[in-house]
């Protein structure tokens, strides 16, 4: 049986609330006293005490498991390890304190986040309501993150109230993706949905204009992503012990972190029972790679439509071929470091070589909708490019796969609309 590190100086800790069954919690007075306080917080009817109850439930579940979904090893330190959620974290050593056949668990810090997702700069759940002003209606988070998945009042959780979720790739913004997603989890009749939950996943903004960041992460997943994934999983897992039926639904890079998180759910051998079921829209990750993952933790796979993907790069590359893509593609490098004259061949010649001369005409095609060009040159470009070749490449334009894509040419339609929106006065 492994024994505390000898360079772990644990000194005064004491079992907290010794339970008949399961491991021992040992901390140290300082620790007893913080957990003390959110015991007793935690029997309030209040958010705070519904933030409390979270951690001391946290603890506890510690006692059946010492490496849940949402852990953390320490590099080179395999018995010091770490649960996140949305708002706070808890560190602790897995060793035998006592030298006996229990392995304990010594809780080392408890450290809270909820600063970072009150600033949208963590993986937090977030519920989003419509809200009606002046006959227009809007999306707006509450003003806290939600530390569990819960049902509401707007909706139960039950199987014929199922909890929608939707979970964001590529996007600016908290407000950005509140707007986003209920078109994908609605599958286009966003009108019929008056409330959902969003999990945010905050967006690196700087790699977003860095260029082809998708490709660059082929085979790899980023610390980021990492941890959102962690924090999904555990909502996962704590829906289905709540026994709530649950709709899940990723945006672009979104469906990584999902695929990400039933991996992790599969090696803790979790079994949802059909309880919850997963949606691809507009997918930039292998839809086979996640039919793989929610299948081995039993998710209701009965819908005959359960992923839907325009033909753009991102879809294509990402979600088909490689399956490891997390962001659509950006042409920053070259619309702002290439002579505008030389755009088009380069282009063209860029597009041959990476994807055959197919994707390299469609690439010209992209510099219609998100860099300004005049109509008459938009429409001179396109004019090289079949209407099926143009929508192929446009779907991976992330100002015109916002919405749901309901048809084969939607993102086509989609440029038709800028472009006249562009040359239409105002006032007309």
């Amino acid at each position: 049986m492994s024994q505390l590190p000898a360079s772990a100086s644990y000194t005064g800790v004491k079992p907290y609330r010794p339970a008949g069954a399961g491991r021992t919690i040992m901390v140290d007075a300082q620790q007893k006293q913080i957990l003390d306080g959110f015991r007793r917080i935690s029997e309030e009817a209040s958010s705070q005490g519904f933030h409390a109850k979270a951690i001391t439930n946290a603890i506890e579940g510690l006692r059946g498991c010492a490496s849940p979904v949402n852990s953390f090893m320490k590099n080179g330190n395999p018995s010091r390890r770490c649960i996140v959620y949305s708002d706070f974290e808890i560190e602790y050593e897995i060793g035998s304190y006592y030298g006996g056949p229990q392995t304990d668990i010594t809780i080392v810090d408890i450290r809270f986040t909820k600063q970072k997702s009150l600033k949208k700069s963590r993986p937090a759940l977030w519920e989003i309501n419509r809200v009606t002003d002046r006959q227009r209606s809007s999306w707006k988070p509450n003003s806290n993150p939600s530390s569990i998945l819960t049902r509401t009042k707007k909706c139960s959780g039950t199987k014929t109230d199922a909890i929608k979720v939707g979970i964001n790739g590529f996007c600016d913004n908290l407000l950005h993706a509140a707007r986003m997603l209920p078109s994908h989890i609605t599958q286009g009749d966003d009108a019929s949905l008056d409330q959902y939950q969003l999990f945010y996943v905050p967006q690196d903004g700087s790699n977003v204009k860095a260029g082809w960041r998708f490709l660059r992460d082929i085979g790899r997943t980023s610390s980021d992503d990492l941890l959102a994934s962690r924090i999904l999983a555990n909502h996962m897992a704590e829906a289905h012990r709540q026994g709530l039926y649950i709709e899940w639904t990723s945006h672009r890079g979104g469906s990584k972190v999902l695929t990400k998180a039933m991996k992790l759910l599969a090696q803790s051998k979790v079994d949802l029972q059909g309880t919850q079921k997963v949606f691809l829209s507009d997918h930039t990750s292998s839809h086979f790679e996640a039919d793989r993952a929610r299948r081995s933790i039993g998710m209701n796979t009965n819908a005959p439509k359960w992923h839907n993907s325009n033909s753009g790069i991102a879809q294509l590359v990402g979600g088909q071929a490689f399956g490891a893509s997390s962001l659509a593609c950006s042409l920053n490098e070259l619309i702002y470091h290439t002579k505008r004259e030389e755009l088009g061949g380069k282009l063209v010649k860029m597009g041959v070589g990476a994807y055959g001369a197919h994707e390299g005409l469609n690439q010209v095609a992209k510099l219609v909708s998100e860099h300004g060009l005049s109509p008459q040159l938009a429409k001179a470009l396109l004019g090289i490019v079949s209407a099926a070749a143009a929508n192929s490449v446009l779907s991976s334009f992330p100002s015109l796969n916002e919405k749901y894509s309901g048809s084969k040419f939607q993102a086509l339609e989609n440029l038709g609309n800028k472009v006249s929106g562009r040359t239409t006065p105002q006032n007309q």
